[in-house]
């Protein structure tokens, strides 16, 4: 069984990634393999807006990225400061700023570069989208 950490750095607006994402996620669970974690980093971060709305007949990410984590235990790891950076911030964040509310929510969990490297660790293939 090949255990898989997911590197998302392309953001969600941006072309077909975010579906290839997806799709290869699901692919490796059906497959019988495992999904340790997903790490956004860099323009990722915006997969995890909390903030927003599913318009239309397109792929509404952050729910995809919610059912995912939550039916197949999957982390859904964010990289704090690519996130502070472009404005999505957890409740901890937005009341020490003085904002009226946060914008990254469970399941998904501040982490730093060094949690996912350690994480890595414990994976035996990387992809990034």
């Amino acid at each position: 069984m090949a255990e898989y950490s997911v590197l998302i750095t392309s953001s969600p607006f941006q072309g077909d990634t975010a579906l290839r994402a997806l799709s290869f996620a699901q692919g490796v669970i059906d497959n019988g393999d495992v999904i340790n974690n997903v790490f956004f980093y860099s323009e990722g971060v915006h997969h995890t807006n909390n903030l927003m709305l599913k318009t239309g007949d397109e792929l509404f990410v952050l729910d995809s990225w919610k059912t995912l984590a939550t039916e197949h235990n999957v982390k859904l790891l964010v990289c704090i400061t690519a996130a502070v950076k472009r404005g999505i911030v957890s409740e901890l964040e937005a009341k020490e700023n003085g904002l009226s509310q946060a914008n990254l929510t469970a399941p998904f969990e501040q982490a730093g570069l060094g949690e996912f490297f350690t994480a890595l660790h414990d994976c035996n293939r990387l992809v990034q989208f």
